[in-house]
């Protein structure tokens, strides 16, 4: 029975460890996309595609639909997150001072304009608009602190250690 138990727990932990890596691949191709919209390489139509494709099989507002949107920003939110903390021990402290500001301001921004978003889209799905703007909202500011630890933005707060 424990050898049982054991089988099925390495097969979970195969399973979780091959969809994290899944996320990571599709954040990957959508941070490509997105920051190729800069140079006029790509459009917001292609970065939507790539941004929502895993989500992209079920009926819009369904409860399978909205699961996986909600997973998906949970997926943005933790690579949001992590870029954070990365881009605040590279930059210097005016810089940390500038991003915290910003980021104090742009949750508020955030949660204003995907609520309006949601209202918009009532008549579709509200949560599924609120979700997808959120989802697009982390993945554009992702792609802007990506740039910034490339050294190639052109941010006030981007003010990296040498």
């Amino acid at each position: 029975m424990k050898a049982v138990r054991l089988i099925a727990a390495s097969l979970f932990c195969v399973a979780a460890s091959q969809a994290v890596a899944e996320d990571a691949a599709v954040q990957a191709r959508a941070i490509t996309c997105l920051t190729g919209m800069e140079q006029g390489e790509t459009s917001w139509p292609d970065c939507r595609r790539l941004l929502f494709q895993p989500c992209a099989g079920f009926v819009v507002g369904a409860e399978g639909h909205l699961t996986c949107l909600a997973d998906q920003k949970a997926g943005w939110q933790t690579r949001l997150d992590a870029t954070t903390r990365t881009l605040n021990d590279r930059l210097t402290a005016e810089g940390s001072g500038q991003l915290t500001d910003l980021l104090g301001q742009w949750f508020g921004y955030v949660g204003n304009k995907c609520n309006a978003v949601a209202q918009e889209k009532a008549d579709i799905s509200a949560d599924a608009a609120r979700l997808g703007c959120e989802i697009s909202e982390f993945a554009g500011l992702s792609t802007e602190f990506d740039s910034c630890l490339q050294g190639k933005s052109l941010s006030p707060y981007c003010i990296l250690q040498e």
